[in-house]
């Protein structure tokens, strides 16, 4: 399997998979020593068995689709149905399963793209998908999805990496979490939302101020105000030496704290911050998304910024 490396003066590497675009290393300097920042397997070749989308792409709609029914007008789409009968990140076929091909590469930039057939998932189509991956100097990490289409189609797409800033890598209970975000979605058992937009204030929900995550379990959309240069959420490792920040003109916020990973990891060792549509957004009135056409092509823009103790930071 083809693997791309990235690195910038700062001593950031970034490693990029073929496979599904994926974000398979990333490692910062931490002090004198070397830290990754994301989970990942030993060998590239392990992600062809990979049941947790690890750093995957996902798409073409991240998240669930409710019975995996798409309408777009009067045409109803029945998309392959993943989870139950649900369908989760674009289906077993999604863009996590697909190989990306080279468009551009330089030494802290890279370009990778693919085509989805027609009914690939149950989707309209064909879609051509391109991802943008670049390495700032100030240790940002900036990502731009794109996709176009011949016809109308639903797009989404986001990444699945699960973050996790110690040094031991033991469970993500005592990192710190911050959410800029006032409303979230709540779900049924299915994880499907109900509709419902409730604020977060006084609720579990609530991380307006830094808090430790301990035993906290989240698998929820969060909304956030869709602003590339505003921070969304915040990651602070449990020595208070790294802080990751994710900001994205996105506006919603999946956070999953990773409660079903299972070997050669364990349950809780990462969590995800997902920007994205909200889940099942088709099927709930005014929720967001996105209709590519050949007039309306696609473009999302997520940015994760780390910033180190001591440091002089950027700030946005």
């Amino acid at each position: 399997m083809k693997v791309f490396h990235l690195t910038n003066k700062a001593g950031d590497q970034l490693s990029i998979l073929e496979r599904g675009a994926a974000m398979q290393r990333w490692t910062t300097a931490v002090g004198n020593n070397s830290r990754e920042l994301i989970l990942s397997y030993a060998e590239p070749d392990a992600y062809a068995q990979d049941p947790f989308y690890l750093g995957a792409l996902v798409g073409p709609y991240a998240n669930r689709i409710s019975k995996g029914r798409l309408r777009i007008g009067q045409q109803l789409y029945q998309l392959e149905p993943n989870e139950g009968q649900n369908q989760l990140h674009g289906g077993a076929a999604g863009l996590h399963q697909m190989s990306w091909h080279l468009l551009e590469q330089q030494e802290s930039r890279l370009v990778l793209g693919c085509e989805m057939a027609d009914g690939q998932g149950g989707y309209p189509g064909p879609v051509s998908f391109r991802v943008t991956y670049q390495l700032s100097e100030q240790s940002a990490l900036d990502v731009e999805l794109e996709a176009s289409s011949k016809v109308t189609t639903l797009v989404g797409p986001t990444l699945h990496p699960y973050f996790n800033l110690s040094v031991d890598k033991a469970a993500i209970n005592q990192h710190q979490l911050c959410l800029h975000a006032a409303h979230y979605a709540v779900v049924d058992a299915q994880n499907i939302p109900t509709g419902q937009l409730p604020k977060v204030q006084g609720s579990v929900m609530d991380f307006s101020n830094a808090k430790t995550l301990n035993d906290i379990r989240l698998d929820h959309n969060f909304v956030i105000n869709g602003n590339l240069h505003q921070t969304a959420a915040e990651l602070i490792s449990p020595d208070a030496l790294l802080r990751l920040k994710v900001s994205s003109d996105y506006p919603g916020l999946q956070v999953y704290t990773g409660d079903h990973l299972s070997g050669p990891f364990k349950a809780r060792q990462g969590i995800c911050l997902e920007p994205q549509f909200f889940p099942d957004s088709p099927n709930q009135k005014g929720f967001p998304f996105h209709l590519t056409s050949p007039g309306q092509p696609f473009k999302a823009r997520i940015r994760y910024q780390l910033e180190k103790a001591g440091e002089q930071l950027l700030l946005y």
